[in-house]
This record gives structure tokens, sequence and C-alpha cells, in this order.
């Protein structure tokens, strides 16, 4: 199990909800603001994770098809079922969504996981957040593409496609496309793939073996803290973030497969709720803070009981749909699909690539997908 990787997942999805938090107390609170900033790094991680994650434990011998099935059962079906929950909710009560626009072509955008402006004018689907999940669907879908090469390639051509996406996104006939696409915070699941690429390279194996990563997590846990102070926007923006985090993000990698995986109770499987946490606490929150700030006013008492009670509750029914609706309807798409025989297929031997000395000699590592 990749126990670090799941410590900053759960703690990059955390530090976004808190950011929503102090985002919905600054816009709406005429008493205490706050100005501590934690978005930025808990975006640019969760970007980062997802690249050196899929680059990881991608499995070789998947065909392109059942490469992205395999993703999309996983990250698709929940994303539908709370944008259909946030519809409804704004259908009935605007004002819980700050300028969120429900006209058919922002749904079907939605849906289709594209990219399509509010009624202010912010690329943001129905369900806000699901903005980062428009770049990872794209990321699934380039990075299946390059699975018609052989395997030694398909990262490097993953890296490659993502750099012409943003250098053709200028040509795209529409703005809210050129601006989207052309965001060079793509780079940061680039720089994933290539910390993947290192990390499966045998010389960096086993000199991460005999090497301490703790310096190399506190001089990212360092560069994210100044980041956060920059201000930067762009390509300065990726370029300080980005490298920041990637030194704390292979740090935790390179602990995870050629060290001594750290022993983090609850944290360990904090990833598994972490998808749920990202999207769930956007639903809750504007309710909380109605509910909150009516009885308490505006005060630290309010800020600090809704930052308690946002969190809490989401943990506990991110919990609820990993269990009951996120490893369900996962098991049962897989099976639907012919993703669990093929992978038994493959495991067999019959019809399929054998890959033999695998680059990374931890076969754990491939639950993590």
């Amino acid at each position: 199990m990749l126990n670090s990787i799941n410590m900053i997942r759960t703690f990059s999805c955390l530090m976004i909800a808190v950011f929503h938090v102090t985002e919905s107390v600054n816009a709406h609170s005429t008493g205490p603001y706050l100005t501590f900033q934690l978005a930025s790094p808990g975006f640019h991680l969760f970007l980062l994770i997802s690249g050196v994650v899929l680059a990881v434990t991608a499995k070789p011998d998947e065909t392109p098809l059942a490469f992205f099935l395999a993703r999309a059962v996983r990250i698709v079906p929940i994303y539908w079922v709370l944008t259909v929950v946030t519809f409804f909710m704004a259908l009935s009560e605007p004002w819980l969504f700050y300028q969120i626009d429900l006209s058919a072509p922002s749904v079907i955008s939605s849906f289709l996981f594209l990219p399509h402006a509010n009624l202010g004018g912010v690329i943001q689907p129905i369900l806000f957040v699901g903005w980062t999940l428009n770049y990872v669907l794209l990321f699934y879908l380039l990075f299946a593409v390059s699975r018609f090469a052989r395997e030694k390639l398909q990262i490097p051509i993953t890296i490659g496609l993502i750099i012409a996406v943003i250098l053709s996104a200028r040509f795209l006939p529409s703005e809210t496309y050129r601006q989207f696409y052309g965001n060079p915070i793509l780079l940061e699941l680039a720089m994933g793939c290539a910390l993947g690429m290192l990390l499966k390279n045998p010389h960096i194996g086993r000199w991460a073996a005999r090497t301490p990563m703790w310096p190399f997590a506190l001089i990212g846990i360092a560069g994210l803290t100044i980041s956060t102070q920059l201000n930067y926007d762009g390509v300065m923006k990726a370029l300080t973030f980005g490298p920041a985090g990637a030194f704390l993000v292979f740090a935790c990698a390179a602990q995870d497969l050629y060290r001594k995986p750290l022993k983090l109770g609850i944290l360990n499987d904090g990833g598994k709720i972490s998808y749920g946490v990202y999207l769930i606490h956007p639903l809750l929150l504007p309710v909380l803070a109605v509910l909150i700030f009516s009885q308490l006013g505006h005060s630290w008492p309010a800020i600090i009981a809704l930052t308690t009670s946002v969190l809490t509750l989401t943990v506990f029914l991110a919990w609820l749909s990993m269990k009951f609706l996120e490893v369900p309807v996962k098991l049962w798409l897989r099976q639907r699909l012919g993703l669990n025989a093929a992978r038994a297929l493959v495991q067999r031997g019959h019809g399929a690539v054998v890959v033999s000395n695998p680059p990374v000699p931890l076969p754990q590592i491939r639950k993590a997908a």
C-alpha cells in the first residue's frame, strides 16, 4: 500500500475543504476574516499524486479501453451522483451556490467533463470542485492513447501529449476552452508522470532504498509553504508549486516503494475516503454556514463550529459513500464491463502479454490503482 501517498492525499483534500471554509467565511462574514491560504498546496498535490500513482501502478498489459474504463468507473459514478444532488439543491435553493449556472449547456458540460464558465465567468462545473476532474479524466484519456505504444514509451508519450494540449489550446475556437486547456497547471500531471518514471528506474530505486526520504519531504513542505505566499499566476504558479510538491510526493512515494512503509494508523486508510471528502464538502458547506451563522452570528465560535462540523460530517459521509456507494458501484461496473474477467485472463497469461521483471519490485503497489 502507498501509505505515505495516501496520507498526503488525505491532507490535500482536507486542506482544500478548509480553504473553502475560509472562502465562505470571508465572502459572507461581517466579522472576523481568515487570511491563511491552504487551497493551492492541496490542489497541486492532488494533480501531482494523480500523475505519479498512475505512472507507477498502471499495468502494462491493459488495453487502452480497459485502462480508461478501469479508472473512469472509480471517479465518474459518484461525481455524477453528486452533480445531480447539486443540481436539485441549487434548483430548490439557488442562493446555496454562488453564481451556479443551471443552463442546459452547463449541465451537459458538467456530465461530460468539459469546461464551462459559470454565471460569474469562472470555469467551473455545477459541482465546482469538478474542474480538477476535467483535467484528470483528460489525463486518463491521454495515458490510454499512449498505451498503443511500447511500454517504455508510454509515460514519455503521455508527457508529450500533455504539453501538446497546452501548446495547441490557443488554436481552439472557444475562449473558455483556450483558457482551460492552455492552463499550465496541466504541467503538474506531467511532473507526476516524470516522478513515476524516475521511481520505476532501478538505479533510483537502489538509491532511494539507502537514502532517508524525510529531508526531501521537509524541503517540499517548506517550498509549498513559501509558494502559498508568492501569489503567482499562470506558468509561475505551476513552476513554484509543482517542483515543491514534487519533492514531497517523490519522498513519500519512494518511502512507500523502497523503504519501510510508515505505519500511520487511520491515515494509512485516508486515501480511501479522500475522493469523497473532495466531492462532498462543497454540498455541506453552504447549508452549515447558513445554519451556524444564523445562530451564532459572524464570530470566532461560529467559524470554529463551521470548520469542525464541515470536516467531521464530510469525513463521516465520505466513509459512508466509500463503503456503500463508491466501492459497490465500482465492483458492479467492473464486472458488467468485463474488466475483472480481463484481469483474470492476464493473470493466467491467456492471450495477453505477460511482463517479466517488472521495473518496480513491489507487487503490492498495484493494489493502489
